[in-house]
Protein backbone atom coordinates (compact mmCIF):
# COMPACT_ATOMS: atom_id res chain seq x y z
CA UNK A 1 0.00 0.00 0.00
CA UNK A 2 1.37 3.18 -1.31
CA UNK A 3 2.07 6.42 1.64
CA UNK A 4 -1.01 7.91 -0.35
CA UNK A 5 -3.06 5.36 -0.06
CA UNK A 6 -2.15 4.69 4.08
CA UNK A 7 -2.93 8.34 4.64
CA UNK A 8 -6.43 8.51 3.32
CA UNK A 9 -7.48 5.03 4.71
CA UNK A 10 -5.93 6.90 8.42
CA UNK A 11 -7.35 10.24 7.87
CA UNK A 12 -10.66 9.07 6.63
CA UNK A 13 -11.13 6.33 9.62
CA UNK A 14 -9.85 9.55 12.58
CA UNK A 15 -12.73 11.48 10.54
CA UNK A 16 -15.14 8.63 11.29
CA UNK A 17 -14.50 7.75 15.01
CA UNK A 18 -14.44 11.19 15.99
CA UNK A 19 -17.60 11.61 14.58
CA UNK A 20 -19.16 8.64 16.23
CA UNK A 21 -18.15 9.59 19.39
CA UNK A 22 -18.90 12.90 18.88
CA UNK A 23 -22.97 11.43 18.30
CA UNK A 24 -22.21 9.21 21.81
CA UNK A 25 -21.80 12.52 23.85
CA UNK A 26 -24.25 14.62 22.62
CA UNK A 27 -26.50 12.72 24.21
CA UNK A 28 -30.63 13.81 23.89
CA UNK A 29 -29.87 17.78 23.12
CA UNK A 30 -31.87 18.99 20.32
CA UNK A 31 -29.40 19.29 17.12
CA UNK A 32 -28.60 23.05 15.80
CA UNK A 33 -29.28 22.65 12.30
CA UNK A 34 -25.79 23.99 11.06
CA UNK A 35 -24.24 21.45 13.09
CA UNK A 36 -26.12 18.75 11.50
CA UNK A 37 -25.55 19.75 7.98
CA UNK A 38 -21.56 19.58 9.23
CA UNK A 39 -22.07 16.55 10.69
CA UNK A 40 -23.46 15.12 7.01
CA UNK A 41 -20.80 16.92 5.31
CA UNK A 42 -18.32 15.23 8.24
CA UNK A 43 -19.63 11.61 7.43
CA UNK A 44 -18.91 11.96 3.71
CA UNK A 45 -15.86 13.42 3.67
CA UNK A 46 -14.56 10.54 6.05
CA UNK A 47 -16.40 7.89 3.68
CA UNK A 48 -14.82 9.10 0.40
CA UNK A 49 -11.34 9.05 2.05
CA UNK A 50 -11.74 5.74 3.26
CA UNK A 51 -13.33 5.00 -0.47
CA UNK A 52 -10.33 6.91 -1.91
CA UNK A 53 -7.87 4.73 0.03
CA UNK A 54 -8.97 1.90 -1.08
CA UNK A 55 -9.06 2.49 -4.39
CA UNK A 56 -5.86 3.57 -5.08
CA UNK A 57 -4.43 0.08 -3.43
CA UNK A 58 -6.40 -1.61 -6.30
CA UNK A 59 -5.32 0.31 -9.06
CA UNK A 60 -1.83 1.34 -8.07
CA UNK A 61 0.77 -0.64 -10.42
CA UNK A 62 3.47 -0.40 -7.79
CA UNK A 63 1.34 -1.95 -4.77
CA UNK A 64 2.32 -5.40 -6.51
CA UNK A 65 5.97 -6.19 -6.27
CA UNK A 66 7.22 -7.92 -9.12
CA UNK A 67 7.56 -11.67 -9.33
CA UNK A 68 10.82 -13.83 -9.52
CA UNK A 69 10.47 -15.20 -12.92
CA UNK A 70 11.94 -18.00 -14.40
CA UNK A 71 14.35 -18.14 -17.42
CA UNK A 72 17.36 -16.44 -19.34
CA UNK A 73 18.32 -13.05 -20.57
CA UNK A 74 18.54 -13.18 -24.39
CA UNK A 75 18.06 -11.71 -27.62
CA UNK A 76 16.78 -13.85 -30.66
CA UNK A 77 16.04 -12.22 -34.18
CA UNK A 78 14.80 -14.24 -36.83
CA UNK A 79 17.32 -14.64 -39.89
CA UNK A 80 17.92 -12.51 -43.15
CA UNK A 81 15.73 -9.37 -41.68
CA UNK A 82 16.54 -5.98 -43.26
CA UNK A 83 19.05 -3.85 -41.51
CA UNK A 84 16.57 -1.09 -41.02
CA UNK A 85 13.86 -3.46 -39.52
CA UNK A 86 16.88 -5.11 -37.43
CA UNK A 87 18.13 -1.95 -36.10
CA UNK A 88 14.13 -0.75 -35.04
CA UNK A 89 13.84 -4.46 -33.39
CA UNK A 90 17.20 -4.25 -31.34
CA UNK A 91 16.61 -0.32 -30.35
CA UNK A 92 13.05 -0.33 -29.81
CA UNK A 93 12.58 -3.77 -28.08
CA UNK A 94 15.64 -2.10 -25.36
CA UNK A 95 14.02 0.80 -24.80
CA UNK A 96 10.55 -0.77 -23.77
CA UNK A 97 12.43 -3.33 -21.60
CA UNK A 98 14.53 -0.50 -19.91
CA UNK A 99 11.16 2.32 -19.47
CA UNK A 100 8.39 -0.29 -18.67
CA UNK A 101 7.48 -3.12 -16.27
CA UNK A 102 8.00 -5.15 -19.11
CA UNK A 103 10.49 -8.08 -18.47
CA UNK A 104 9.83 -10.15 -22.33
CA UNK A 105 8.82 -9.50 -25.54
CA UNK A 106 8.19 -11.15 -28.32
CA UNK A 107 7.57 -9.49 -32.06
CA UNK A 108 5.19 -11.74 -34.49
CA UNK A 109 4.36 -10.56 -38.21
CA UNK A 110 2.58 -12.50 -40.65
CA UNK A 111 2.70 -15.54 -38.02
CA UNK A 112 6.69 -15.23 -37.89
CA UNK A 113 8.30 -14.77 -34.81
CA UNK A 114 11.07 -11.86 -35.85
CA UNK A 115 12.12 -11.42 -32.19
CA UNK A 116 12.36 -12.54 -29.13
CA UNK A 117 14.15 -10.53 -26.28
CA UNK A 118 14.40 -10.15 -22.50
CA UNK A 119 13.23 -13.48 -19.78
CA UNK A 120 13.56 -16.45 -22.40
CA UNK A 121 12.25 -20.20 -21.69
CA UNK A 122 13.22 -21.73 -25.50
CA UNK A 123 9.52 -22.70 -25.92
CA UNK A 124 8.61 -21.90 -29.03
CA UNK A 125 6.14 -19.52 -29.78
CA UNK A 126 2.55 -20.81 -30.49
CA UNK A 127 -0.45 -18.65 -32.13
CA UNK A 128 -3.82 -19.05 -30.06
CA UNK A 129 -7.06 -17.27 -29.63
CA UNK A 130 -6.55 -14.50 -27.89
CA UNK A 131 -4.13 -13.25 -30.85
CA UNK A 132 -5.99 -14.23 -33.68
CA UNK A 133 -8.39 -11.82 -31.52
CA UNK A 134 -6.26 -9.01 -31.29
CA UNK A 135 -5.12 -9.23 -35.36
CA UNK A 136 -8.76 -9.53 -36.32
CA UNK A 137 -10.07 -6.41 -34.29
CA UNK A 138 -6.42 -4.20 -34.19
CA UNK A 139 -7.31 -3.44 -30.66
CA UNK A 140 -5.22 -4.03 -27.53
CA UNK A 141 -5.48 -6.54 -25.09
CA UNK A 142 -4.07 -5.99 -21.44
CA UNK A 143 -4.63 -9.07 -19.62
CA UNK A 144 -3.75 -7.54 -16.26
CA UNK A 145 -3.88 -10.77 -14.18
CA UNK A 146 -3.17 -13.38 -16.67
CA UNK A 147 -3.98 -16.84 -14.18
CA UNK A 148 -8.16 -15.57 -14.44
CA UNK A 149 -7.81 -16.38 -17.69
CA UNK A 150 -8.24 -20.32 -19.41
CA UNK A 151 -6.52 -19.22 -22.57
CA UNK A 152 -3.55 -18.21 -20.74
CA UNK A 153 -2.10 -21.60 -21.86
CA UNK A 154 -1.34 -20.17 -25.04
CA UNK A 155 1.22 -18.17 -23.38
CA UNK A 156 3.11 -21.21 -22.40
CA UNK A 157 6.18 -19.71 -24.44
CA UNK A 158 6.62 -17.05 -21.48
CA UNK A 159 8.63 -17.26 -18.44
CA UNK A 160 6.12 -20.02 -16.00
CA UNK A 161 3.72 -17.95 -14.02
CA UNK A 162 4.13 -14.90 -15.89
CA UNK A 163 1.45 -12.66 -14.40
CA UNK A 164 0.59 -10.40 -16.73
CA UNK A 165 0.20 -9.82 -20.65
CA UNK A 166 0.08 -7.03 -22.89
CA UNK A 167 -0.91 -7.93 -26.56
CA UNK A 168 -0.35 -4.78 -29.22
CA UNK A 169 -1.19 -4.69 -32.61
CA UNK A 170 1.07 -4.05 -35.24
CA UNK A 171 -1.97 -3.34 -38.06
CA UNK A 172 -3.68 -6.87 -38.91
CA UNK A 173 -0.22 -8.66 -39.78
CA UNK A 174 1.35 -8.84 -36.53
CA UNK A 175 1.72 -7.92 -32.87
CA UNK A 176 3.83 -7.76 -29.56
CA UNK A 177 3.72 -9.47 -26.81
CA UNK A 178 5.05 -8.31 -23.37
CA UNK A 179 5.35 -9.64 -20.36
CA UNK A 180 5.07 -8.10 -17.39
CA UNK A 181 6.39 -9.14 -13.72
CA UNK A 182 3.44 -8.58 -11.74
CA UNK A 183 -0.34 -8.06 -11.89
CA UNK A 184 -1.29 -4.64 -13.64
CA UNK A 185 2.26 -3.75 -13.27
CA UNK A 186 1.91 -1.42 -16.82
CA UNK A 187 0.89 1.71 -15.93
CA UNK A 188 -0.59 4.70 -18.64
CA UNK A 189 3.04 5.75 -19.43
CA UNK A 190 3.90 2.07 -19.82
CA UNK A 191 1.31 1.44 -22.15
CA UNK A 192 2.08 4.99 -24.43
CA UNK A 193 5.58 3.27 -24.63
CA UNK A 194 4.34 0.18 -26.24
CA UNK A 195 2.12 2.05 -28.16
CA UNK A 196 4.64 4.55 -30.14
CA UNK A 197 7.05 1.83 -30.40
CA UNK A 198 4.31 -0.53 -31.86
CA UNK A 199 3.61 2.40 -34.61
CA UNK A 200 6.81 3.12 -35.40
CA UNK A 201 7.55 -0.55 -36.19
CA UNK A 202 4.70 -1.23 -37.79
CA UNK A 203 5.53 1.58 -40.56
CA UNK A 204 9.24 -0.30 -40.62
CA UNK A 205 8.68 -3.94 -41.49
CA UNK A 206 5.38 -2.22 -44.48
CA UNK A 207 7.60 -0.33 -45.68
CA UNK A 208 10.46 -3.05 -45.79
CA UNK A 209 7.80 -5.72 -46.98
CA UNK A 210 6.14 -3.03 -49.83
CA UNK A 211 9.98 -3.05 -51.05
CA UNK A 212 10.08 -6.67 -51.53
CA UNK A 213 13.51 -7.01 -48.75
CA UNK A 214 11.88 -9.79 -46.38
Amino acid sequence: MTTGARLSLFTGGIGALALALNHLTAGSSPANVSLGRADVVGSLMAVGLMLVGLNWTSVDPTAQQPLALSGEQGLKLAESLPDGVREELGWGSQMVLLNTAAVAIHCIWNQRLLLSRGLLTGAPYQDGPLVQRVLSSQQRLYLVNLKLFPARREFAYLPEGTPSVLLEPLGSQGLLVVAGASPRCFNAADLGWVKGWAERLRRQLEEAEAEQRF
